[in-house]
């Protein structure tokens, strides 16, 4: 996984934790640069803490990827530092809880604000790079709540704008080398964002239904959605741009 300048660069929001975390380690034990950040200064250290336990390569930084100045100040030091970005895995998000009438306008807001605001400033600030390139591979993490659901208005909406967001890109800039795809992941343990009502009877019933409806008789692990990811971003789908790839099991 070499380019004329040296390994190729990965650069993934997100990817601190759950499954950001897994996709990081993914690149970094296939011979990438990989370069991933996140808001929590806890989770980046375990972060770098996973990559030195396997021997892999990589560095983490902190930052809201909401926040248009540190989105400017990490892809400048990616670049500083490696002179390319190859692959950018918009992975961010925030989980908003709450029906209509339960939901703020501020939380309403910051949902959007992470969920397709970041992946919105992040890929503007990475693009004109690859562009210079004229290659360059970007996966947009999706959810399944994406299509919809209860009791979460504010984060289904946002992540339903991720599907437009990729297409658009995709053919905008398949001139110029450019590939974009989205990945969803569906019924995931553990993640971030499910630990928290995992002992719930209402989590364990979902997850045992998950598992009966797949052909593995399990449900998703962070690492299967990472195995997406690598794929997409890979040249083994050098043809595959503006596709959304559902790691899920529709029932």
């Amino acid at each position: 996984m070499t380019t004329a300048l040296g390994k190729r660069v990965a650069l993934i929001s997100g990817g601190t934790y759950g499954i950001g975390r897994e996709i990081t380690l993914k690149f970094a034990e296939h011979g990438y640069a990989v370069a991933a950040f996140g808001i929590d200064p806890a989770q980046t250290a375990a972060t770098v803490e996973s990559l030195r336990s396997k021997g892999l390569e990589g560095y983490v930084l902190t930052g809201d990827v909401s926040d248009p100045a540190d989105v400017r100040g990490i892809v400048g030091e990616v670049m500083a530092r490696e002179q390319q970005i190859d692959v950018l895995v918009n992975n961010a998000a925030v989980m908003i809880r709450g029906t209509l009438l339960e939901t703020t306008k501020e939380q309403w807001d910051r949902a959007f604000a992470v969920n397709i605001g970041g992946m919105f400033l992040l890929t503007r600030e990475v693009l004109p790079h690859m562009i210079a390139r004229h290659r360059g591979a970007i996966v947009n993490v999706a959810s399944g709540s994406g299509y919809g659901g209860p009791g979460r208005l504010a984060y289904c909406c946002s992540k339903g704008a991720v599907f437009p967001f990729t297409v658009s890109i995709a053919q905008e800039y398949a001139a110029s080398g450019i590939r974009a795809n989205t990945v969803v992941p569906g019924n995931v343990f553990p993640t971030g964002m499910t630990e928290r009502d995992a002992d719930t009877p209402e989590r364990k019933r979902k997850l045992e239904r998950a598992a009966l409806a797949s052909p593995a008789g399990r449900v998703n692990t962070p690492r299967d959605i990472a195995n997406a990811v690598f794929w997409l971003a890979s040249d083994e789908s050098e043809t595959v741009s503006g596709s959304t790839l559902e790691v899920m099991i529709r029932t």
